[in-house]
């Protein structure tokens, strides 16, 4: 693993202690023939969360993104999918424990609230056109209505199209 950055010696320690100790778990505790992508997969997470630095974890409503970590790592390391975090134990607690670390000593809670502002924030804008476009086919479809009334009336009256 490369070296932790200056401002996260914590996490660093937490994270080197977990993997240190699934190295040291025999293969009949991984799963058996299974350990070897148990390991891998572990490692992929720990290479991803010593890489984010300052960054945040990407989060949805309030909880790490297992889905947009995922896809991150897959970046890197094809068929790696975010039930990996519900199969391999190894993998959860890593992301737990980063996750502890970034609430209780990485994030401060303005930041934190800034990131779900963030994230609703497109969302909003587009409800916010949405009913922008909604109103302006309203009135559209109001005028056309009252033109379809007036010539009908035109027509009832004259017998002729305008």
């Amino acid at each position: 693993m490369k070296a932790p950055p200056s401002n996260l010696p914590d996490v660093y320690s937490a994270i080197d202690a977990i993997m240190s100790e699934l190295e040291a778990a025999p293969d009949q505790a991984l799963g058996g023939p299974s350990a070897p992508s148990a390991r891998a997969n572990a490692r992929r997470v720990a290479e991803y969360l010593l890489s984010l630095g300052d960054e945040q974890l990407p989060r949805h409503a309030g909880k790490p993104s297992t889905g947009k970590i995922a896809k991150a790592i897959a970046a890197s390391a094809p068929r790696f999918n975010r039930q990996i975090f519900f199969t391999n134990e190894w993998s959860a607690r890593l992301l737990s424990a980063y996750d502890e670390w970034e609430q209780f000593a990485g994030v401060t809670r303005l930041a934190a609230a800034q990131a779900i502002v963030e994230e609703k924030e497109p969302t909003n804008r587009r409800i916010s056109d949405l009913e922008r476009e909604l109103l302006l086919l309203r009135a559209e479809n109001d005028r056309l209505r009252r033109e379809l009334a007036f010539v009908r009336g035109f027509v009832a009256a004259s017998g002729r199209l305008p």
